[in-house]
Parts: C-alpha cells; sequence; structure tokens
C-alpha cells in the first residue's frame, strides 16, 4: 500500500537496515533514539528498508546531527533523504 506523503509539511527518509540490527525486527523503536523521527512503515515488499517521516522545520534545525547519528547507528546500511519528483507526460501518449 502506498505511503500517504506530505511533502510540504514533512522530510521523508528511507533507511536500510543490515539483518543484524536491533532495528531490523523493530523498525518502530529507532523514533525513540531519535525524537521527532516517526516510522512510517516498509517501502514496498522490502523487508530492510524503511520510511520515516519528520516535520520539515525540525528536519531543517536537526538535518546535519540527524544524518549523522543515523548513518552511525548500530546495523542501518544506509540513509536517503526522499524527493518528491516532478511526474513529466510522455509526448504522443494522448488519446
Amino acid at each position: 500500500m502506498p505511503h500517504n506523503m506530505n511533502h510540504n509539511t514533512h522530510t521523508y527518509l528511507s533507511l536500510a537496515f543490515s539483518p543484524s540490527s536491533p532495528f531490523f525486527s523493530s523498525p518502530a523503536s529507532l523514533g525513540s533514539k531519535h525524537p521527532g523521527l516517526t516510522y512510517e512503515g516498509h517501502v514496498g515488499e522490502l523487508t530492510d528498508v524503511h520510511l520515516y517521516s519528520i516535520p520539515k522545520g525540525e528536519w531543517l534545525q536537526k538535518r546535519d546531527g540527524m544524518l549523522r547519528g543515523l548513518e552511525g547507528a548500530e546495523g542501518v546500511m544506509h540513509v536517503e533523504e526522499q524527493v518528491p519528483k516532478q511526474r513529466m507526460r510522455r509526448g504522443g501518449d494522448e488519446l
């Protein structure tokens, strides 16, 4: 099921965990170590990649420190800020 994301109010981060990470089996617990971070769920069918949100204003204030903390967290293999992409209409696809 797609996530209901509002990029005007929140920043979204995808995090990939190794199977040995304490967050692999309990991804929502990461929010207790990083206040303001809310667990949104799995990314698609991937069991090791999870989506988190944080209010945009809070993200702007804490971005660098939070990225360092998340990238240094036990078993976190990858952190990526999700940036909305503009959809483009292809030429010739008109009905």
